[in-house]
């Protein structure tokens, strides 16, 4: 019989297995009123997904199928500290029919978090289940706080804390690394009761002792002992999988994943693992099985699901405290007063369409509820601009909105370009709008920084982003984790094509060398069996790039938080992905730094600087000629968007002459609509018909000569053929850009009809249908292509009419040294001078003097953002460097040091200074430690034999001079190792090219170079070029070949050998960077579409050391009869030591009565190269002519 005192009696009735029970509280649970011998469902309320980061195996989707496949009505996701998948559980346990428990396992310590001994506490483990609202709002505060003041090696909770925040929350005692279990294990028994009644008085009604059994010996024993605890404590109890992974055959690949958690291999005995098969998903009965002697424990599992009353679910959105001026009554209202009141500096007049488009803007925006939206958008935009933070002129669908245009948030007129605003937003829309903005590279972190100060550091958070096993890397790691060599792994996933959406699944099937790899033998099927269950796991967290949270208060109150160090500081994100923010109605903006941006702020310093000029870059005229030339020449490095090979290949067949043309362009140039580039060519020029598909087509065709290349073109054709709403025709974009089947065909009948209705032959519009289905692959925004040809409009105009101080704003802010030559090539062309670095004169960025390039100190190998300042700083205080010694004595050693100074010499900085480089090079080691030694000794005040031997006891510093390391009596370094070493240092040659030593015996043997190419001069049958192997890209064909392409450089600019095959095997052994190569062959085919560099295909590649063996023929010098002395002998004998080969000298003498004296030596041999003939310098006259007579290889 039941007694009527406890007055903590609850009653839950189960609506599958009809069963009823009621729960005595705080006695123990007794189960009551089963149907013929049911027991209540199973619930599994302890599961590990693929948030608990290499350790759990669950993926959430089939976990989810899984509990469903086996008749549970709830499932829980409990990852180990962390919250990270509650959105995506939520959403797929909902779509499911199933109840989500949303849960953690935590860590937990005893002592406060900010006890200077909290982190030498045991770290326990706590299952939490959130049960209610109150529970969701706790669980969120306990994980923020784990990890922002709680992270040590885990994010962890304290008693305190948990106490606090406990509300709302069901409490586990979790697997035997829990602090109850720990507790009976160690013999602590009473301690483990103290520890109960403490977890009860703080989850009274919800605090359960779990019971495991995976088959682990202190997990056996430990049951036990839980048990009769259980029963000493009128606590109730409740049993539980610790699942890893969802099937029992998963455990090897599970085993795996702890592998490479570790960085071990299967092979080591000391590594971490699970000695048990049994940490799966398990059914009901296989848990009834383990837990037969304690029903009532697995019973319990669907009391606690039916205790939860929970679902996440937010209902407004989550807009930061916007301040308005007091006499407005609403955020609306305001709106639109600051939209007509810029009405007329962007149009003059308010014209009836300008009105409608206003009103019809303004009143979707506020039916939806997004004022507050704009009003924040502006504020952050108008801060940028107030602190001269360049701002992009638009990103995406956002430009389409004239409320976006008047409030200064975007700069293009939606109305002059024909951009949508249903492209943007429509009625239909579920989550905030997205506007992303684009702001000077440099300047992005102040906006963030503005933010923060206005809305509250703790209002403001970026966004975690989740590092997944991918399909090659997960090969790669399993194939370690088995003792598979790299090389061996390599080879495998060279086999595996390449992309975003590139699985194993789709390896297999596209890849047939792959799939007969991998089913070749048993190690390789076991490789791929693991992989494809390990694919996609969550392998460590990262940060977006640019995603931004704003809330309306403390985030932590709406989103649970982590914390990850960025750059020495605590970074806060939101725990859940930037694509769930939507649903969770969070204001999300993406702050992006583009550096073009920055660029375009440099290059009007500079300009500002080096001209006085002030341009209004945001106003430039778009109809500018000369920036139109550059763009039809394909002039376009350094152009935003237009800088590829094949972009000025079509520039020039194009030769753009409006900015409809370049937004066209942006748009075509992608894989899928390049199709459609020559067809826009063609009929922009009138060499191919403009034709229509129907009459009804020509207004939203006709800027694109009939061609297709915009969403918002299929948006206005379906509003005028076949009577769309706005709404609905921006329905069947989205239908259309994602695919959907289901909906394509819904919007496909409704088009069909709707424009047969409206007089069209079905047969016309069946075919533009068709059409339209395959513009699903290429379809593009026109919103965001006419923002970025605007964009590159502006550098465009720049280059034309300022091109120093254009490409000196690019090479300054060129990150990456492999681009610093490319770009300084491009100066070349363009005929600008570039000073070579010089300590005396460089600042840190490369700036301009004199319509020049001077060469910033930043694109110096190995001297540093450390060192730059302090020899600048000091050069301004104390003058000039005249010599090294002086240089080291007058710098601090610990921050100009020894590799500082080298990369200094090595790239010619110092030249001005005493000496050449190879003697200051010699003395650097020496200069330093003078230099240190003088400095230590000044600092002690020891100089005192420095003192007594000055001549007037003054400190002259003549003491100091006769230690003072000298210059070496050297002979400066080769043209060849000087140039080697500028290359190394600064990535290309300053001071010349190593092949102009060889510039006679070259046109000797060659009958076209890279300048020829560049004049289009006709390309010879058969090509003879030189050049320097500059670098080489070895690849892997789908048969498991392996390929190459050879980038070379002559004396002009870069050419390309392709080595395929036959070529690979005979040749690539030849190819290391630096080597010289004669190449004889035919001109390649430019794969990628870039015309814009030779691309040769080899019959014959010589490297000049073979060259230099088997060429032969004569040399003719000239040489001054009245300069001839008694040392010729020895010069000539120089000259042959210095280049032997097989060409043979003559010498012209020229005496004064004008007669010519022939002398031909016997055992005079050379290899023509200017190095060798400098030896005659002083007595030749001109150059001398070479003749070749053969050569072999």
């Amino acid at each position: 019989m039941l007694s009527d005192n406890f007055p903590g009696n609850m009653i839950f009735k189960n609506p599958l297995t009809e069963c009823t029970a009621i729960v005595l509280l705080p006695k123990k649970i007794k189960i009551f009123g089963f149907k013929k011998g049911k027991y209540m469902a199973f619930i599994h309320l302890h599961n590990h997904s693929q948030y608990s980061m290499l350790d759990g195996a669950c993926r959430i989707d089939k976990m989810v199928e899984k509990a469903k496949k086996y008749g549970m009505n709830a499932v829980a996701v409990t990852d180990h500290g962390n919250m990270f998948g509650t959105v995506d559980f939520c959403n797929r346990a909902k779509d499911a029919g199933i109840k989500p428990i949303v849960g953690m396992e935590a860590y937990i310590v005893n002592r406060d978090l900010d006890h200077p001994d909290s982190k030498k506490d045991t770290r326990h483990h706590l299952i939490l289940l959130v049960m209610n609202d109150e529970g969701y709002h706790n669980l969120m505060k306990l994980s923020s706080y784990s990890y922002k003041d709680g992270f040590y090696y885990k994010p962890r909770i304290s008693k305190s804390l948990l106490k606090k925040y406990s509300g709302g929350l069901i409490c586990l005692s979790a697997c035997i690394q829990g602090e109850i279990p720990r507790l009976l294990l160690s013999d602590r028994k009473q301690e483990a009761k103290e520890a109960v009644e403490w977890f009860k008085n703080t989850f009274p009604d919800n605090y359960y002792l779990e019971i495991m059994d995976h088959g682990f010996p202190d997990e056996a024993k430990a049951r036990k002992m839980l048990i009769e605890l259980a029963r000493e404590t009128d606590t109730p109890l409740v049993a539980t999988n610790d699942c890893h992974y969802l099937n029992k055959e998963d455990a090897e690949a599970h085993d795996i994943l702890l592998c490479i958690q570790t960085g071990k291999s299967v092979s080591d005995p000391s590594r971490m693992r699970f000695d048990s098969r049994e940490l799966y998903f398990k059914t009901e009965e296989e848990m009834r099985k383990l837990f037969s002697d304690v029903p009532d424990a697995l019973d319990n599992t669907q009391l606690i699901a039916d205790k939860v009353n929970f679902e996440l679910n937010y209902s407004e959105f989550l807009l930061p405290k916007i301040d308005i001026p007091s006499e407005f009554k609403d955020m609306g209202e305001y709106l639109r007063t600051l939209c007509y009141k810029n009405v007329p500096a962007k149009y003059g007049n308010l014209t009836d369409k300008i009105k409608e488009r206003i009103d019809f803007e303004l009143d979707v925006i506020h039916r939806m509820g997004y004022d507050g939206y704009f009003l924040v958008v502006k504020d952050f935009i108008d801060a940028a601009r107030d602190r001269d933070i360049p701002v992009g002129p638009g990103r995406g669908s956002a430009a389409g909105s004239i409320v976006a245009f008047l409030l200064d948030i975007t700069r293009l007129d939606p109305l002059k370009y024909g951009l949508l605003f249903e492209r943007f937003l429509d009625l239909k829309r579920v989550g905030m709008p997205d506007i992303d903005i684009d702001f000077c590279a440099e300047g992005r972190a102040k906006v963030i920084d503005y933010v923060i100060q206005k809305y509250g550091r703790e209002s403001v958070t970026q966004i975690i982003t989740f590092g997944t096993l991918g399909p090659k890397s997960v090969i790669k790691d399993v194939c370690r984790t088995l003792d598979i060599p790299p090389s061996e792994s390599n080879n495998i996933t060279k086999l595996m094509p390449s992309g975003p959406t590139v699985t194993l699944e789709s390896a297999l099937e596209d890849s047939k060398e792959f799939r007969n790899l991998m089913n070749g033998s048993e190690l390789y099927k076991t490789v791929l069996k693991h992989s494809l269950v390990l694919e996609g796991l969550v392998r460590q967290t990262g940060i977006h790039a640019a995603g931004v949270v704003i809330g309306p208060g403390d985030l932590s109150d709406y989103v649970p938080l982590a914390a990850q160090q960025k750059e020495g500081q605590q970074a806060v994100l939101v725990q859940y992905e930037g694509k769930w923010l939507d649903d969770l109605k969070l204001l999300k903006m993406d702050f992006l730094g583009l550096k073009t941006l920055t660029v375009i702020k440099r290059t009007l310093q500079l300009l500002k600087k080096s001209q006085g000029i002030d341009i209004d870059i945001d106003n430039v005229d778009l109809t500018d000629k000369k920036s139109y030339e550059l763009l039809s020449a394909g002039q376009t490095d350094g152009i935003f968007q237009f800088e590829s090979g094949g972009m000025k290949k079509y520039l020039k067949e194009l030769k753009p002459n409006m900015f409809d043309d370049l937004i066209a362009m942006v748009a075509l140039y992608r894989p899928g609509p390049m199709q459609f580039i020559n067809t826009y060519i063609k009929r922009k020029h009138g060499v191919e018909e403009i034709k229509y598909a129907h009459e009804l087509t020509r207004d939203a065709l006709e800027e694109t000569y009939g061609v297709t290349v915009y969403q918002e073109q299929v948006m206005l054709i379906a509003k005028k053929m076949a009577g769309f709403s706005s709404a609905e025709a921006g329905a069947l974009r989205k239908a259309i850009s994602k695919k959907k089947k289901a909906l394509m065909d819904e919007m496909g009948e409704k088009f069909i009809n709707g424009a047969v209705k409206n007089g069209v032959d079905r047969v016309i519009c069946t075919n533009i249908w068709e059409d339209w289905q395959e513009f699903a692959n290429y379809a593009f925004n026109k919103s965001h292509a006419a923002c970025y040809a605007y964009v590159a409009f502006q550098t465009a105009y720049l280059k034309a009419h300022f091109p120093v101080e254009f490409m000196a704003a690019i090479l300054s802010l060129e990150n990456d040294p492999q681009k610093i030559p490319y770009f300084m090539e491009e100066c070349k062309n363009m005929g600008i001078e570039i000073v070579p670095p010089n300590v005396n004169l460089s600042e840190k960025e490369f700036t301009v003097e004199n319509g020049k390039i001077l060469f910033g100190m930043r694109g110096i190998k190995n001297v540093g953002s450390v060192a730059i300042p302090a020899i600048i700083k000091e050069r301004e205080a104390n003058g000039k460097f005249t010599e090294l010694v002086e240089f080291t004595k007058r710098l601090d050693s610990m921050i100009v040091n020894k590799a500082v100074i080298e990369s200094l010499i090595s790239s010619g900085a110092m030249d001005d200074l005493k000496g050449n480089r190879a003697q200051k090079y010699a003395l650097v080691q020496s200069a330093i430690e003078y230099s240190s030694g003088l400095a230590g000794e000044k600092k002690k005040g020891q100089l005192l034999l420095f003192d007594m031997l000055s001549d007037n006891g003054e400190d002259s510093g003549a003491g100091e001079d006769m230690f003072q390391p000298q210059l070496p009596d050297i002979p400066e370094w080769g043209l060849k190792k000087m140039l080697e070493m500028e290359k190394d240092i600064l990535g290309f040659y300053m001071s010349g090219h190593p092949l102009m030593n060889h510039k006679m015996i070259l046109n000797c043997f060659c009958n076209y170079d890279t300048e020829k190419f560049a004049e289009k001069v006709k390309t010879p049958g058969k090509i003879k070029i030189a050049g320097i192997v500059t670098s080489v890209t070895r690849k892997t064909g789908r048969n498991g070949k392996p390929f190459a392409f050879v980038a070379l450089e002559d004396l002009y600019s870069k050419f390309e050998v392709s080595l395929f095959s036959q070529d690979y095997e005979k040749y690539y052994h030849l190819m290391r960077e630096g080597i010289e190569v004669l190449v004889i062959g035919k001109k390649g085919k430019n794969f990628n579409g870039d015309e814009s560099v030779l691309k040769i295909m080899p019959q014959e590649i010589i490297p000049f050391e073979s060259l230099r063996k088997t060429a032969k023929g004569d040399v003719y010098i000239t040489l001054d009869g009245k300069k001839v002395n008694k040392e010729l002998g020895q010069n000539i004998k120089n000259m042959s030591l210095s280049a032997p080969g097989n060409f043979k000298v003559h010498f012209l003498v020229k005496t004064e009565n004008f007669k010519t004296i022939q002398i031909h030596p016997a055992d005079c041999n050379v290899f023509p190269g200017t190095n060798a003939f400098s030896f005659l310098q002083d007595c030749m006259i001109g150059n001398p002519t070479v003749k070749a007579k053969e050569y072999a290889n």
